[in-house]
């Protein structure tokens, strides 16, 4: 996946690459989530936390923008519930 991403964003900071792949993981681990979030949708959110300048420790605590990688609305509410767990 790593690659993939490098190939669209290939100096994206490392830091922020990793956290958003275990955020992202995370995501499609969860049973619960109806759609789960593809490999573009990664790439999107990847490239909306780059514009946005997002810190890298904010990603987990705050799923910035987190609407680009998880689309319906109920996916979300429990996207948001249960990310803080993991």
């Amino acid at each position: 996946m790593e690659e993939i991403v490098r190939t669209h964003y290939p100096d994206v900071e490392q830091h922020l690459l990793e956290d958003a792949m275990k955020v992202f993981y995370d995501i499609r681990a969860m049973k619960d989530i109806r759609k789960k979030p593809s490999t573009s949708e990664l790439i999107d959110w990847i490239n909306a936390l780059q514009l946005g300048s997002i810190p890298v420790e904010k990603i987990r605590k705050e799923l910035p923008f987190v609407g680009v990688i998880v689309k319906k609305d109920e996916d979300l509410n429990i996207v948001k519930q249960k990310i803080n767990q993991f």
